[in-house]
């Protein structure tokens, strides 16, 4: 069985996740992205019409879908929600460690150094799209204050993905469960 490699739009998608993370948006060249993804100049403009701004908003929601996934993938066989924060910080721990784009919360840079206010808006509402799922999980498992436990959680957590970042060590991520006083922190 052979596997179709992905297509132009897909890889578009793929670079823009990556340099957007890696760079910023505005750190980020149309060439960096054409040249990531392979493509040529006016495929960018095919698939994204307003360009690299309609880029980043794909980018956006494919993103927050993985984040989506990876927090049901991180509660779903939970007893309770501090097992499910445990499992959460460690997957986002081995992201770090596996991807080097995965160094910098994809939060910071739709929130911070988005392309505009319209995009600025657009992540912030994935930013609670991620801290709903959150607090379904938590009411799910039968946290008290499922919704002020997924705010902080997610808090929390971009807090210490960008302290991860400065000191170049997965370690404050696994240590989330620890700050948040809901279980030990599995070490670094």
């Amino acid at each position: 069985m052979t596997t179709q490699p992905p297509d132009t739009r897909t890889r578009l998608i793929d670079a823009a996740i990556t340099l957007f993370q890696e760079r910023g948006y505005h750190g980020t060249s149309v060439a960096d992205l054409l040249a990531r993804a392979g493509a040529p100049k006016g495929s960018l403009y095919h698939h994204f019409p307003q360009g690299k701004a309609d880029l980043a908003r794909a980018a956006t929601d494919a993103t927050s879908d993985l984040l989506l996934d990876i927090v049901a993938r991180a509660f779903d066989p939970a007893d309770d929600f501090d097992a499910g924060t445990l499992r959460l910080a460690e997957k986002f721990a081995r992201l770090f460690e596996r991807h080097p784009h995965w160094r910098t919360c994809p939060v910071q840079t739709l929130l911070l150094d988005g392309p505009s206010a319209e995009g600025r808006a657009a992540g912030l509402a994935h930013l609670e799209r991620w801290i709903d799922a959150t607090a379904r999980q938590a009411a799910r498992l039968g946290h008290p204050a499922p919704a002020e436990a997924a705010r902080r959680l997610w808090s929390m957590l971009i807090g210490v993905w960008t302290l991860a970042r400065a000191e170049d060590d997965p370690a404050p991520l696994r240590a989330l469960p620890a700050l948040l006083g809901t279980a030990p922190a599995t070490g670094g």
